[in-house]
């Protein structure tokens, strides 16, 4: 009988696949329709509604301030990486406020690019001829210049 034996065997590891790749099938959606295109399985499917577009949710100046503040606050981390992104950004946003600029150049010189603190520097003198922070960029172009 040992032929009954390996029917025996075969039949029971038969049945084990065919029972793993029925469930497999019964789990798997259709391939024609992907699951939830049916209304009928989504009753909000057939109302949709459209939300108004928003151009901006900041205004620039606004967004020049918000990341002024945040690079001060990396800077104060120690994270001097982010605070130069942050005031590059701010710069973007800003081109023309001489605080963005003087903040950029603090932070390119503080991490010893000193063409780029030169230029942001001279880029606030030229903006702000008469400008709160005048010694204190003087000064910093006075030393990058050594």
């Amino acid at each position: 009988m040992p032929g009954a034996d390996n029917s025996g065997s075969s039949s029971s590891s038969s049945s084990s696949s065919s029972s793993s790749s029925s469930d497999d099938a019964d789990s798997a959606a259709p391939a024609d329709k992907p699951p939830g295109d049916d209304k009928g399985d989504n009753p909000h499917a057939s109302v949709r509604r459209r939300l108004p577009k928003v151009e901006k949710l900041q205004s620039d100046e606004d967004r020049a301030g918000e990341d002024l503040k945040i690079s001060k606050f990396y800077e104060n981390a120690g994270n001097l990486n982010a605070a130069y992104l942050r005031a590059q950004d701010a710069v973007k946003y800003q081109p023309a406020d001489p605080d963005t600029h003087f903040a950029l150049a603090h932070v390119a010189q503080m991490m010893q690019k000193r063409e780029q603190a030169a230029a942001e520097y001279n880029s606030y003198l030229q903006l702000a001829p008469d400008g709160v922070k005048i010694k204190e960029a003087r000064k910093a172009l006075s030393q990058l210049q050594k």
